[in-house]
């Protein structure tokens, strides 16, 4: 049976891709890419509990949470300076879909009061061992009213409800108290113009999709306020040449194993400058951004 949009309610929608047996949709209303017919509750959360997920796995997961540190770490940094400015004596920060801690971690040394939700339960009890701080399976067992934070970086294409599953985070938070996200930029020109290469194609590991205009409907319909959304992590479409000469030093980012660090990450950026300003004059109507990051506040 043909599924509605999860975002906008809408029953239009056009083929994007097949792969690994399943589907994925783009809503004609509102542009969310989903897939169609959605996975089970219990085929969707069956994989997590492997470990493979976060360290194997690199068709639907990753091929090591833990070596990506390096490449996260100026990402949550930036991310915790925003909130920061935001509220200056820190607070109660709630990390839904925590993975092994670490953004947990850098909050807690900058003075966050942290605790982490995760579906893995071997995941869960390795943070819980490893930072001695709760964490649990879902957010139903968390007071009402009793967060000034709530993130989640990269969950929110996990969600089959994603309104719902932000409503009933809302309410976690205390009134006045902020939501941060990121999610992949289903707007971005490899989602439309080269799909095959898109990394945010995961199936069923990536079941929702957002571009800018949808993700901020999905926080509206959810209550909350005042909402920003930035496009970040830009990734330009490349002369076919220099994409096959530099798809190593990609990856090797990607997934934190380049060495030395930093001089691969210096070529690279100079890398993306080149492509941007290729792209500027071959294709200036593209989105470049690979992800998006929303800052929203629930209502007083």
């Amino acid at each position: 049976m043909k599924q509605a949009c999860p975002i906008c309610g809408g029953e239009a929608s056009s083929h994007v891709l097949s792969r690994r047996g399943y589907s994925y949709v783009r809503c004609r209303v509102c542009q969310t890419v989903y897939l169609n017919p959605m996975p089970s509750p219990e085929e969707a959360a069956r994989f997590y509990q492997d470990l493979a997920y976060f360290a194997g796995d690199e068709e639907i997961g990753y091929r090591s949470y833990a070596a990506m540190h390096r490449a996260l770490t100026p990402h949550f940094r930036r991310r915790l300076r925003a909130l920061a400015q935001r509220l200056p004596g820190r607070g109660r920060l709630l990390d839904v879909g925590c993975a092994d801690g670490y953004f947990l971690e850098l909050a807690r040394a900058e003075g966050w009061e942290v605790t982490g939700v995760e579906v893995s339960a071997p995941m869960a009890r390795e943070v819980a061992r490893r930072l001695r701080i709760p964490v649990a399976p879902s957010v139903d067992p968390l007071p009402l009213e009793a967060f000034d934070v709530v993130t989640l970086w990269e969950v929110l294409e996990h969600l089959p409800e994603p309104v719902r599953e932000l409503r009933r985070l809302a309410a976690r938070l205390r009134r006045g108290g902020i939501l941060m996200l990121s999610t992949p930029n289903a707007a971005h020109w490899q989602a439309a113009l080269a799909p095959e290469r898109w990394t945010g194609y995961r199936p069923p590991a990536h079941l929702v999709l957002f571009t800018p205009s949808s993700l901020h409907l999905a926080l509206e319909q959810a209550g909350f306020v005042g909402i920003h959304i930035e496009k970040t992590a830009p990734l330009p479409p490349l002369p076919a040449w220099l994409e096959r000469a530099t798809a190593p030093l990609a990856r090797s980012l990607a997934d934190g194993t380049a060495r030395p660090w930093a001089v691969a990450l210096f070529l690279w950026r100079a890398i993306r400058l080149l492509g941007w300003a290729w792209q500027n004059v071959a294709r200036p109507d593209l989105d470049v951004f690979m992800t998006l990051e929303a800052l929203a506040w629930r209502s007083r």
